[in-house]
């Protein structure tokens, strides 16, 4: 029997090359997945918005290629990002490079579920969206990490599983006409949410109580609500909170010892406008990092404390309209910057010390308190 043909190495080597180019040659990109397409385009049927045309462009097969406002995975051609702005910057939507501002009207489609390898969904600052958030956008987008939907008229609750998205970290529902109360599970996005804002809407009940819980949270506003009952004691242990907004809404109770002691993370609170009483730590007015703290418009009631060094540097200092006795706070002259300074409408006492940052305060700073003078007031006599 004729021994087996074999080849040689140099008879193997024009296909090895050609497996090496092969592999170098990169792979197109998917084209748009069917069912994602039909999803997008039942989004756009419960949408009108003539003024930017920003649907002109969601036209033909592929919505990978050319739609505005619609990214896609490579790999695969599933939608991983929907995004649609009001007030768009970009040059498709404001050529002349002066900010484009649409209207849009109609409401959110459950049909945005069907994205089900979504990780961005912004319908932002359209002014006239109205209706509920759909609640399957809680449950059904699993890969949901960015969720902005300010600036509309939406309605409803904020969906109950809002904690099931395990990888949000961004949640901005802002400036709509929202109802209901902040769900308890958000607080078990511990590992994900980074920036929570459901500021300027209708929201009622209690901050929830463990909202400490969340360890990764920069941002927490919620200001201008209707939310009532006590500040959580666990937002003092938030290490990395930069800004809190809690004003304007009707919380009451003292402000949490221990709220601003977390170094330099904390750079701004708002308090202000609520019915809060008690005196002020120490540690917030102590803190090196706080550059913005607004705590007027409360029953707030005990001295100013005196603990001001030179590392204090507040852009703004509002103390205005509570119930504050005592004297001005002489430790303020050893700041490193104050600018504006409003310790107004309280009830102090005593001469205003001479020096910066008083001899630039002009005399509404200081206005409405019991017996205050000096500086800006006039003489003491």
């Amino acid at each position: 029997m004729a021994p087996a043909a074999t080849s040689s190495p140099a008879a193997l080597l024009p296909l090895a090359a050609s497996l090496v180019l092969l592999a170098l040659v990169p792979l197109a990109a998917s084209a748009c997945s069917a069912s994602d397409r039909d999803a997008l385009l039942s989004i756009r049927a419960a949408l009108s918005e003539s003024r930017l045309g920003v649907f002109s462009t969601w036209t033909g097969t592929d919505c990978c290629s050319g739609w505005y406002g619609v990214a896609c995975d490579p790999t695969d051609g599933r939608v991983a990002e929907l995004t649609l702005r009001g007030e768009a910057e970009d040059a498709v939507m404001a050529p002349s490079g002066r900010p484009a501002s649409g209207v849009m009207s109609g409401y959110v489609s459950d049909a945005v579920c069907r994205l089900d390898r979504l990780s961005t969904l912004v319908l932002a600052d359209w002014k006239q969206i109205t209706g509920p958030i759909p609640s399957c956008v809680a449950t059904d987008l699993p890969y949901l990490r960015i969720l902005e939907l300010p600036g509309n008229l939406l309605t409803g609750v904020i969906p109950s599983a809002i904690g099931s998205l395990s990888r949000l970290a961004v949640l901005n529902l802002a400036d709509n006409q929202l109802t209901g109360g902040i769900p308890s599970s958000i607080t078990s996005l511990s590992s994900s949410l980074k920036h929570l804002d459901l500021a300027n809407n209708q929201l009622t009940g209690r901050v929830p109580s463990d909202l400490g819980k969340l360890s990764m949270l920069s941002r927490a506003l919620l200001g201008r609500n209707r939310l009532s009952g006590p500040i959580p004691a666990s937002v003092s242990s938030m290490a990395r909170l930069a800004d809190l907004d809690l004003s304007d809404n009707q919380l009451t109770g003292g402000i949490p010892d221990g709220l601003g002691s977390n170094g330099r993370v904390l750079t701004s609170l708002y308090l202000g406008g609520n019915r809060l009483s008690g005196g002020i730590p120490a540690s917030l007015l102590r803190s090196a990092g706080l550059g913005i703290l607004n705590l007027s418009r409360n029953a707030l009631e005990g001295p100013v404390p005196d603990v001001f060094t030179a590392q204090s540097y507040f852009m703004l200092l509002d103390l205005s309209r509570n119930r504050l006795t005592g004297g001005v706070p002489r430790s303020l002259a050893s700041a490193a910057y104050v600018g504006h300074l409003d310790l107004s409408h309280n009830r102090l006492c005593g001469a205003i010390p001479a020096g910066p940052p008083f001899d630039h305060l002009d005399a509404q700073s200081f206005g409405g308190n019991s017996c205050l003078c000096g500086g800006p007031l006039g003489k003491c006599t």
